[in-house]
Formats: C-alpha cells, structure tokens, sequence
C-alpha cells in the first residue's frame, strides 16, 4: 500500500514537473517571437516575409573611390562577407551608382550607394528581407547608426496571408484585431472595395521607431489588407511607421 502511495506521489510530480516544462519552453517560444508575428498569429495569418529599408544621404556628392569605401563600410558594418568583385558599377546623367546583393543566413541583403553631381548628394540604400517570422531585423538599423557620419532613416514592412476572402466589414474587423495586439490606436482609416488601411499610433512600439507627423497627427504604424477572390486569400500588411509603396 505504502509503495503505491509512493508511486502515485511520484506519477502526480513527474506531471507537474512536465507540464512546467512544457508552459516554460512555450512561453519562451511566445517571448522570443517578434509582435509583429504574434499579430499575424493572432488573426491566423501566416508570415510570408520581413522587410526593412534603410536610407541616408550626405549634402555632398562623391567620387567613385569614395562610393567604393562607403560600399565596404556598410557591408562590414553589417557583418558581411564582402566581395568588391560583384559589385555592380553604373554611370549615367552625371550619376554614378553602385549596388550590391548579398544572401547571408537566410536573408537577403541590397546595398546601394548614389552619387548625384546635379543635386550634389550622394544616398545610401539598405534593404534587407527575410521569409523567416522569428528573424528580427531590427539590429540591421542599429548596426548601421554605428557607421557614425548618416542619419539613417528606416520603414519596416511585414506581409502575410490568409487562406480565404473577406468582405468589407470582415477586413475592418481583422484590422482591429490587428492595431489591438500592437497596442495600437487608430487616427486615420481608408477603404476601397475589399481593400482597408488604417494608421495609428503605438505606445508599445514607440521607443524603438520614430513617429511620423503628417497635419498635426502622430503615425508610427499602419495596418493594411486586400481580400482577393480570383486567389481566394487574403494578404495581410503591417508598416513600421508606414507602408511605403504599394500593396
């Protein structure tokens, strides 16, 4: 009888012990996953991509051996394996160009560097982009303020997918779900057809982005979402602090 009660004690402990286990790793999983991903999930979405895009510019416009030295800065400056072989060399108009592209551990890395003799500036472009949900990119940004002498300005983007169509309210209320979980308020909304976009602003993200001021207004996020019959999906989009370009 003794033993049994022993045996049941040790059964009981062994359970808690795995189900502490268990809630542990999971929440560790829930910690490290960017919130961006958790809004996705939140709605059901599936993550299809990350996107960042820095850029900068200097009052002043360069020579090719100066665009040269910019080139392998940026690329050291984000740890990554240069090779001046494969950069791209263009000239046209007074402008000389240089671009290169590089995969590294699962992303995908475009740097460019612009010298404009009409305008006297030379810009810098970084895109970075990345199909995996848990790839933070936001040390790309911090790694680039190192360099010391640009102002680097910076826009996330992350898209997703729905596996079915919604109407027009069904969108609005996804959005909502969405501005939600980024502890978002809305300012500003627009809707065409099955298309709806809002801006808002987040105090949750408000340290880590600058805000955009457009009439008076604070944006630092904007959540957009097309339904597609003829593809029967719906795809999903979240700016950081806005959407540039289309979607």
């Amino acid at each position: 009888m003794k033993r049994a009660i022993v045996s049941l004690f040790l059964f009981f402990l062994l359970c808690l012990l795995s189900n502490h286990t268990i809630d542990y790793t999971m929440g560790r999983q829930i910690e490290n996953r960017s919130p961006y991903s958790l809004a996705f999930a939140s709605i059901g979405a599936i993550s299809l991509e990350s996107r960042l895009d820095c850029w900068a510019k200097l009052r002043t416009d360069s020579t090719e051996n100066e665009l040269k030295r910019y080139m392998h800065t940026l690329a050291t400056s984000l740890n990554l394996e240069y090779q001046p072989d494969n950069v791209l060399i263009s000239s046209y108009d007074g402008t000389v160009e240089m671009e290169y592209n590089l995969a590294q551990k699962g992303v995908q890395f475009y740097l460019a560097v612009q010298s404009r003799i009409d305008s006297g500036e030379t810009h810098f472009i970084v895109s970075v982009q990345t199909r995996d949900p848990d790839q933070s990119l936001t040390h790309i940004k911090q790694q680039l303020d190192r360099v010391g002498i640009l102002e680097w300005h910076d826009y996330y983007l992350y898209k997703g997918e729905l596996k079915e169509t919604f109407d027009q309210a069904g969108t609005v209320s996804l959005a909502n779900v969405i501005m939600r979980n980024l502890g978002a308020v809305a300012v500003d909304s627009f809707q065409e057809g099955r298309s709806f976009s809002c801006t808002g602003y987040s105090q949750d993200i408000n340290g880590d982005i600058e805000p955009i001021w457009v009439d008076g207004k604070r944006y630092n996020v904007q959540v957009a979402l097309y339904s597609s019959p003829s593809q029967d999906k719906t795809y999903v989009y979240i700016g950081v602090p806005l959407i540039v370009g289309n979607y």
